[in-house]
Order: structure tokens, then C-alpha cells, then sequence
């Protein structure tokens, strides 16, 4: 019952204190290191699953650091979101093309959670692999963008 009400607590802090970007440089900016940040959590989960794989890591450590890279990453996606884009076609499609970017790798990571705790080895290769996408699209993206 407290967890839920420390992770509302902190996304509202952090929410608070986003502004908006004035440029679209500056957006840009705060885009890559959304890009960077969501990359990092991304990679973490792909790590982590492929060490599971392999036989090198607990079941339950893994639904622990899986569980905490969804959470990482649900706070980076409302983050970005909450930044006030400048008035600028372009940054209004950095916003669309980041923000499908960051929902990918939410639902990625969601999946790759349900699978771990139902212990679907086999779906997790399959799932882990979907990921190498996600990874390279968000990399490209702060690369391009950085």
C-alpha cells in the first residue's frame, strides 16, 4: 500500500519540476537525454534477461531488476512528457517520434516482466530479441539528436 503512494509522491515531484523547454534547442537537448536515460534501462533489462538465460542469474533477482527498469522507465516517459515543447514543427515531431520510441520500450519491458514472472524461458528469448530494435532506434535517436 505505500509503495504506490511514494511512487505518486515521487512522479509528482518530479513532474513539478519540469518546465518548458524555450527552444527548440533546448528541447532537443532534454530529448536526448530522455533518449540516453531510456536507452540505459532498456539495456539493462536485455542485459539481464540474456545473464538469466544463460544460467547466471537468479530468477528472482531478475523479476527485481526487470521490475525496477519498468518503473525507471515509466518515470523517464512522464518526465519527457510533462516538458512544455516549444512552438516549432520541429520539435513537435521530436515529441511524436520520442515519445512512440519510449512507448515501444514501455510495453517491451512490461512484456518482458510478464514473462519473466511466469517463468516463459522461451518467450523471454523472444522477447529479449524484440528489444535489440528498440535499443537501436533509441540510440540512433539521441545519436541524431545529440
Amino acid at each position: 500500500m505505500r509503495a504506490p503512494l511514494i511512487v505518486m509522491a515521487a512522479a509528482l515531484v518530479l513532474a513539478g519540476c519540469v518546465g518548458p523547454a524555450r527552444t527548440t534547442s533546448a528541447y532537443e537537448g532534454k530529448a536526448t537525454r530522455t533518449a540516453n536515460d531510456a536507452l540505459s534501462q532498456v539495456q539493462t533489462a536485455r542485459l539481464t534477461v540474456q545473464a538469466s538465460l544463460q544460467g547466471k542469474m537468479l530468477q528472482s533477482y531478475m523479476e527485481t531488476v526487470l521490475s525496477d527498469a519498468e518503473d525507471a522507465l515509466s518515470s523517464i516517459q512522464a518526465t519527457f512528457g510533462s516538458i512544455q515543447p516549444p512552438d516549432t514543427a520541429r520539435a513537435d515531431r521530436l515529441r511524436d517520434d520520442l515519445s512512440k520510441a519510449l512507448g515501444d520500450a514501455s510495453d517491451a519491458l512490461g512484456q518482458l516482466r510478464i514473462e519473466a514472472r511466469r517463468q516463459h524461458s522461451d518467450k523471454l528469448a523472444s522477447e529479449v530479441a524484440a528489444l535489440g530494435p528498440i535499443a537501436d532506434k533509441l540510440e540512433t535517436f539521441s545519436k541524431a539528436k545529440g
